[in-house]
């Protein structure tokens, strides 16, 4: 059920052009949500408990400031991995193996991000590694094609802390993974956006994880997955 649109509050006079919609999935820090007549993007927002401690005037003083930055601090790695990707993009005349980032926008919950909506070929909610998984074995051309996500990760040089399996979605139409969460140098010091040796160990490491999460096999020399072999 969408959510009524509200107007700006706090004397702004500022009405807010988008409308939410259901909510279609839930983290730690973000929640998304459907855009009433907008069927490409999906809008993320903060979580309440990362938006309570921030007052009307908190980034008119240093300290306010600090913590209006930390809350929004996802928004900013994401933001300027995705950037980096984009003009490697541009050189390239290729796509990343990252969902869109559509903009900033003002809601009633504060900062929003839109970012493309990924659908599977009958128009609905593409399906996440962890769905698929859930069904059976991977077909050969969808390894393939999650061993091909791989690699885009280590040449595209994409800073990812999170790995886990509902942050891959499988896209359809383009019959490919791609990378909507999960991205994005954390470090204050971004080691590993400047030095590709620092990020590939750090991909390394998020395969593994991924592979005890998924059941597959991570073949490290080789960055790829295989099947798990049978138990004996």
């Amino acid at each position: 059920m969408a959510v009524t649109r509200k107007t700006a509050g706090r004397g702004f006079g500022l009405p807010f052009s988008l409308v939410f919609g259901d909510r279609v999935a839930k983290g730690s820090e973000r929640q998304v949500h459907r855009v009433v007549d907008e069927p490409d993007v999906l809008l993320k927002t903060m979580r309440r408990k990362y938006l309570s401690h921030i007052g009307p005037d908190a980034d008119r003083s240093f300290l306010g400031w600090l913590r209006v930055q930390q809350a929004y601090a996802l928004y900013r790695r994401e933001l300027r991995a995705y950037a980096n990707a984009m003009v490697r993009a541009a050189i390239r005349q290729e796509l990343p193996p990252l969902a869109g980032l559509c903009g900033l926008v003002l809601t009633e919950k504060g900062l929003g991000q839109l970012v493309e909506r990924i659908s599977s070929a009958d128009g609905g909610m593409a399906l996440t590694l962890e769905e698929l998984l859930a069904t059976g074995p991977l077909a050969q051309d969808r390894l393939e094609a999650l061993n091909h996500f791989v690699a885009a990760l280590y040449d595209w040089h994409i800073p990812a802390y999170d790995l886990g399996p509902k942050n891959i979605l499988w896209d359809e139409m383009a019959h490919r993974f791609v990378l909507v969460d999960g991205f994005g140098d954390r470090a204050v010091i971004p080691l590993k956006t400047w030095v590709r040796t620092l990020n590939n160990r750090r991909l390394d490491r998020a395969f593994a994880v991924l592979a005890r999460k998924s059941g597959l096999e991570w073949q490290r020399r080789a960055r790829q997955f295989s099947r798990a072999a049978p138990a004996a």
